[in-house]
């Protein structure tokens, strides 16, 4: 019950577990409980779904998708990237002390980004996670719930609805992405 309780604390906040090792067993409890926002992502990297966290489990097999985040030779410098980024463009505070402490013994071994010997990077790894995760997945649902706002929006005016080829007519005009780039979304009709 205190789980549970903590969690909806948290607002039922989307769970980003590392499946390497251990987490496999906290995934396997998150999943009995049946939390409904836990972080699934393809295998390949090619997919990560932003729009249904919730229907995720049900949808796993067809998408190739496993739940919880997968630390491999291919993301490792993805998250490591994503870290020198976020603290390059001095875009994150960091207030505790035990990560601090971490970053201080987080160093480049044999061009191989690693705590000191004798020291760990869990934390550190853990942040450049959900930064990654923030950058990535919901930055993309974030989105396409922008995305589909919009379209909403224009349902309620019927002028905007109508179209004739030929008008310099530009409702059907979205801006996409972060540099605002307009798309014609004419080919719908």
């Amino acid at each position: 019950m205190q789980k549970e309780k903590l969690l909806s604390e948290y607002n039922d906040a989307l769970l980003v577990v590392e499946n390497n090792n251990i987490g496999w067993a906290s995934i396997q409890q998150i999943i009995d409980r049946n939390y409904q926002n836990l972080f699934y992502s393809s295998q390949d990297l090619q997919y990560v779904d932003v729009e249904h966290q919730l229907t995720n489990r049900y949808r796993a097999q067809d998408r190739n998708l496993k739940p919880g985040f997968s630390m491999t030779m291919k993301t490792r410098p993805l998250v490591i990237a994503k870290l020198e980024e976020y603290f390059r463009e001095k875009a994150v505070i960091v207030h505790s002390n035990r990560l601090i402490d971490e970053l201080f013994v987080f160093i480049y071994n044999n061009n191989k980004a690693q705590a000191m010997s004798g020291y760990n990077d869990d934390l550190v790894m853990s942040y450049g996670i959900a930064l990654w995760v923030r950058d990535t997945a919901l930055r993309l649902r974030a989105e396409g719930i922008e995305l589909s706002k919009k379209t909403l929006s224009n349902f309620s005016n019927p002028n905007q609805l109508m179209y004739t080829p030929g008008s310099k007519d530009d409702s059907w005009k979205i801006e996409i992405g972060p540099n605002k780039e307009n798309e014609d979304l004419k080919w719908l009709l």
